[in-house]
């Protein structure tokens, strides 16, 4: 089935980790942070599978991420993440290609939106990296009060698109428990992104959310 109608996690699947960054606050290498980011995701999601809020789980991938990537001083470091996050989303990297292939999706007429766990700045964050009226809506758990894998997240995208039943609809997330399982009871098909290859158990995983877009667009997906 092509589907015409296709709701985005934001990060890790359009706006990724800025590695960089958060080597350069932790003092340890950029490879090392790469590197620890799966097993950091990992701890996201049991923690949020058993109950946790974002906010919460956000700690526990960031301590995750500074413990693994050998960090001298996890605390210190996570305070100076904490402030750049809340300066700029340190999820805040646009993969090259990604911007036209949206756009080409939309000339094609695919309706797109974006459903996130958050902290409220989403939109700010878009409009920071270019992302901005891309998507006909945008929601952040934090505004909601709601947080994947809670279906009823998905349900608030779905009315606001007016979309009258969630088969019509597909989501693309990189995380299986929070994203893929949430979406699937919601009644979505689901599709995960796993460009640093994380996940090489999953089915009907991609591994470049730019090339995904691009066969949305096309109309082979």
């Amino acid at each position: 089935m092509n589907s015409r109608i296709w709701l985005f996690d934001a990060g890790n699947t359009l706006v990724f980790l800025d590695h960089d960054v958060v080597a350069d606050l932790a003092s340890v290498p950029s490879s090392a942070v790469r590197r620890a980011e799966g097993v950091a995701k990992r701890r996201y999601e049991t923690k949020l599978r058993e109950g946790s809020g974002h906010a919460s789980g956000w700690d526990v991938f960031m301590t995750t991420l500074l413990e693994e990537a050998g960090a001298a001083d996890p605390p210190s470091a996570l305070h100076a993440l904490k402030a750049e996050h809340a300066r700029f989303n340190l999820w805040r990297r646009v993969p090259e290609g990604l911007l036209d292939a949206l756009d080409r999706a939309a000339e094609a007429g695919v309706r797109m939106g974006v459903v996130s766990n958050s902290e409220g700045q989403l939109k700010r964050l878009f409009a920071r990296v270019g992302l901005a009226g891309r998507f006909e809506v945008v929601i952040d758990s934090a505004i909601v009060g709601i947080s994947k894998p809670d279906p009823r997240i998905f349900a608030v995208a779905l009315e606001a698109m007016q979309v009258s039943h969630p088969s019509e609809a597909t989501y693309v997330g990189d995380i299986p428990s929070v994203d893929i399982d949430g979406a699937r009871a919601a009644g979505l098909r689901a599709i995960l992104v796993d460009e640093l290859d994380f996940y090489p158990e999953q089915p009907d995983r991609r591994r470049s959310i730019v090339a995904l877009v691009q066969a949305i667009a096309a109309g082979r997906v």
